[in-house]
């Protein structure tokens, strides 16, 4: 609103709606980080204690479709743990949608 309410003075006229949208936006994206952070590292945990080191195209489609968790967070998170992800797997899952 600050940068372009000159050019666009819609954007001043409405700017408690744009500010509460933004704000509303922030707490549901800090919700979905939460819930995916919470089921990976409980993904993570599992797959470590199975000897496994690789998080299913399965998982991180559900993570993904379900979750809202967005994939390339799934590889950051996954590399940082010592997993991969199986991006085929990903992508088959996200053709059958």
């Amino acid at each position: 609103v600050d940068t372009f309410g000159g050019a666009f003075p819609e954007l001043e006229e409405k700017r408690q709606d744009i500010l509460d949208i933004v704000a509303e936006e922030e707490k549901a994206f800090a919700t979905l980080l939460t819930r995916g952070i919470k089921f990976f590292d409980e993904l993570s945990s599992e797959l470590k204690a199975e000897g496994k080191s690789e998080v299913t195209g399965e998982k991180a489609f559900f993570l993904y479709d379900t979750l809202g968790f967005p994939v390339d967070l799934t590889e950051q998170m996954a590399e940082e743990a010592g997993l991969t992800v199986d991006v085929i797997g990903f992508t088959d899952e996200m053709e059958e949608q």
